[in-house]
């Protein structure tokens, strides 16, 4: 019968001793809708993920780097206080809203964008800015936080003393001491964004690992969604170790105990 065609009538431990023997040889089992190996099915996704990933990565730090060091070069201005609001409401907003609202604004009335798919460049505007405004939005916050918690440190104090203006101090002095939660909370979003975004994947078409994962959710494909879970928890514990060596780099501190 089907339980024992897939193994269900042995002994719990047995069947995960089975598995995990599998899935350290590289096999994550077979879709349990089509019979196709999972891990084929990940890896043949996997490159419009990475794609949607790495580009939303880049908004996030460019956005984040800018706007973290604009907003503390001018604490408690007009600007920095305009800003913050802007943030905090675009923080609010959910990913897929932002998502709607962009094919409405972009697709139906400027028609300048694509609504779905991935057969070029353009097909993934939308979908990576709807991904990164919100994660960009936080490393601002965190960044110009830092910066500002920067400022009143000794060193600080000596480049001050030595002339230096203020824009110069955070991009010679500054700047690499306070990037450490920012890059540590980049790497966690990148981390989710390989996971798949499922829900912005699905609203644009993209034949990714999210909507992969959406779609064997929907079917109840169990060996999928096994396979799905165990592939990008291993990618994000990769991402977060490159986070925490590029952190050890950043911050002498950290290499010392300190």
């Amino acid at each position: 019968d089907m339980r024992a065609e897939l193994g269900l009538d042995r002994p719990l431990p047995v069947q995960y001793l089975d598995w995990l023997g599998d899935a350290l040889r590289g096999d994550l089992g077979r879709s349990l809708i089509d019979d196709k190996p999972v891990l084929d099915e990940l890896l043949r996704l996997l490159p419009n993920t990475l794609l949607l990933s790495v580009l939303a990565l880049a908004v996030i730090a460019a956005a984040g780097l800018l706007g973290g060091i604009c907003l503390s070069l001018f604490r408690d201005s007009f600007l920095d206080v305009a800003g913050r609001v802007v943030l905090v409401f675009l923080m609010s907003v959910p990913g897929f809203c932002m998502a709607y609202f962009m094919i409405w604004l972009f697709a139906q009335k400027l028609r300048v964008l694509p609504t779905s798919g991935a057969d070029g460049p353009e097909n993934f505007i939308m979908p990576c800015l709807a991904v990164a405004i919100g994660s960009a939005c936080v490393v601002i916050r965190l960044l110009r936080s830092s910066i500002l918690g920067e400022m009143g440190k000794n060193y600080v104090l000596t480049a001050q003393a030595k002339g230096l203006r203020r824009g110069q101090i955070i991009l010679r002095h500054v700047l690499r001491n306070a990037l450490t939660p920012s890059v540590t909370y980049a790497a966690n979003a990148f981390g989710g964004l390989l996971g798949g975004s499922m829900i912005t994947e699905s609203v644009f078409s993209i034949p990714g690992i999210g909507s992969y994962a959406l779609t064997a959710i929907s079917k109840r494909d169990y060996t999928a969604i096994q396979g799905y879970v165990l592939f990008t928890g291993f990618a994000f514990v990769l991402v977060c170790l490159l986070a925490d060596l590029i952190c050890a780099w950043l911050n002498p501190k950290i290499r010392l105990g300190g």
